[in-house]
């Protein structure tokens, strides 16, 4: 089997939520080998779960909390197998370590770093200040080392040390302000935490950069990686009008396109829909032709592109009247037989059901010895003739202490047990009471 492209890379784990755990996925799946150092005596709260002992009645309580974990039961170890922690943690290694006690934990982490090549953290500034996560510090134990550091707003400006969640990242940069609809306050739309989706990728990039510069120069380097930055490259067009002395004010159009007929439409059943977008003439002859030549479509508003786009409400109205009778798969194997772009809207698992992404492999089966088996979704891209580590599923807490300690790090039998008898190494959280 040919190599990966990160094969003998090793990454330390540093990171919590969703887009920094994301990260440091793909880089596994990519060859890295990926050890997430992680305390026993402070919980990483998002990363694991909000809690290590959640109770019973809160996770039945609370909308959608329940389905964070497998059978909807939490079970005797709710930490290992919280949802979002076994996907974005496959592939990965866990040990247990106390980074800051000076009984041993900060030895161990200065270990670890000596012999890594990229670190990746996503913490609030204040933190990573604090448990000495900082270029200066990291660099004079290991020069080649290539620190990551995740922040949401770069490291310097007035909000260098803001801290928050793809709601608050999305707001901010005007990404959350654009998806909303005409007329209708922001709070109606739900947060996609873009941010968190896009961000990882934007990261594998750069480390992929620092590690090639590295083989030209033997040095290692600091990538600040400004996350609400990343998010507003995908804003180019919407900048670009800000800045123009016109001051062309892009704002929340719903469904629609500025460029196009686009819309989301009804049809048969309850709360079914497809989406059509009409890109030129050519749709829309198609379109006419799809729905029997109807006489509405001779309509002299509707003759040209841009009248169509000018009258899309009365469009729109035609359009969903002759959709809402049909079947949205019949209509979008229809449409896209006549050249059409055209989609149904689907929910997760009609998604996950689809005879597209199953014949594709979309989601693989990953066992996990707490949570069970279970379908997740894949990489996101194929190499002919490489293969990627997927299906590995993720750590258990301290799941690979010996590996480290004794193996990676150096440390004796008498040592390493000295460690865990000193509380510095574990496999579970305290209990409540403990």
């Amino acid at each position: 089997m040919a190599a990966l492209p990160l094969d003998g890379v090793r990454v330390v784990d540093l990171t919590v939520v969703w887009s920094g755990p994301t990260a440091t996925r793909l880089m596994a799946a990519l060859g890295a080998e990926v050890i997430r150092p992680e305390s026993i005596r402070y919980y990483p709260r998002n990363s694991r779960g909000q809690q290590p002992y959640p109770p019973p009645e809160t996770i039945r309580a609370a909308k959608g909390l329940a389905a964070a974990y497998p059978h909807k039961d939490p079970g005797p170890d709710p930490y290992n197998v919280y949802g979002s922690f076994l996907l974005t943690a496959q592939g990965k290694l866990s040990c247990t370590m106390e980074i800051t006690d000076p009984r041993g934990g900060q030895e161990a982490f200065r270990r670890l770093i000596e012999r890594s090549d990229v670190l990746v953290e996503n913490n609030s500034r204040a933190l990573s200040s604090s448990i000495g996560l900082e270029w200066d510090q990291l660099s004079a134990i290991n020069p080649r080392l290539i620190l990551v550091k995740m922040t949401p707003m770069g490291l310097d400006g007035p909000y260098s040390r803001a801290v928050g969640y793809g709601a608050q990242f999305e707001s901010i940069t005007g990404m959350a302000w654009l998806r909303g609809h005409p007329d209708a306050p922001p709070d109606e739309v739900d947060p996609t935490y873009h941010m968190d989706d896009v961000a990882p990728h934007g990261v594998l990039f750069a480390v992929m950069a620092a590690l090639m510069l590295r083989e030209r120069t033997g040095r290692g380097q600091l990538i600040e990686f400004p996350q609400g930055e990343f998010l507003m490259q995908g804003l180019g067009d919407v900048f670009l009008g800000v800045t123009q002395e016109d001051g062309r004010q892009f704002g929340p159009d719903g469904n629609r396109d500025p460029n196009i007929v686009q819309g989301l439409y009804p049809c048969q059943g309850e709360d079914q829909w497809i989406a059509i977008s009409l890109r030129d003439e050519a749709d829309w002859a198609a379109l006419v032709a799809a729905a029997g030549h109807p006489d509405w479509a001779g309509a002299e508003y509707f003759a040209t592109a841009a009248s169509r786009r000018e009258h899309q409400d009365a469009l729109d109205a035609l359009l969903a009247a002759w959709t809402a009778p049909q079947d949205k798969q019949d209509l979008f194997r229809k449409l896209q037989a006549a050249g059409i772009p055209a989609a149904p809207v689907y929910d997760e698992a009609d998604a996950y059901a689809d005879p597209h992404f199953q014949a594709r492999g979309a989601f693989v089966p990953v066992p996990h010895p707490s949570a069970g088996t279970f379908d997740y979704p894949g990489l996101w891209a194929r190499w002919p003739g490489l293969q990627p580590r997927v299906g590995v599923p993720a750590p258990l807490l301290g799941e690979h202490n010996e590996y480290v300690y004794t193996e990676l790090l150096g440390y004796s039998a008498q040592e390493y047990q000295q460690m865990i008898d000193d509380g510095l190494i574990g496999t579970s959280y305290p209990r409540p009471g403990q």
